[in-house]
């Protein structure tokens, strides 16, 4: 029974030592599976996304844009606060009552910024 009790430990050790860890903010935009099936530089791009994908910016003027509305109740915003994804192109949202739009990043802008710092 010892035996069986310390191999079963000397696993447990080993699988959470081996398991990926991650920032429990992205948990607002993917589930664990999601984020377990990444890898480290995804994770780590994300991590990095959570305070760096997302910025406002003002409409273009004269044009008319046809981009999905989005309620944003602040100045500033996290990706994750939205339950939204970062993705491999940007993404655009129109902020509803405002002439402002909301700009998410896409993976590789965020991976070109990060092996910038």
């Amino acid at each position: 029974m010892l035996r069986f009790f310390i191999i079963f430990t000397f696993l447990s050790l080993y699988f959470v030592s081996y398991s990926q860890k991650y920032n429990v903010e992205l948990l607002k935009s993917y589930t664990e599976n999601e984020l377990d099936g990444f890898d480290n530089q995804t994770i780590e791009v994300l991590e990095f996304a959570i305070n760096n994908a997302a910025y406002f910016t003002p409409l273009p003027q004269g044009k008319e844009v046809d981009l999905k509305e989005i309620e944003v109740n602040s100045e500033t915003v996290k990706f994750t606060d939205l339950g939204l994804k970062i993705e491999d192109k940007t993404q655009y949202y129109r902020i509803k009552g405002t002439s402002k739009m909301l700009v998410i990043k896409s993976l590789t802008i965020l991976k070109l910024q990060l092996n910038k710092h």
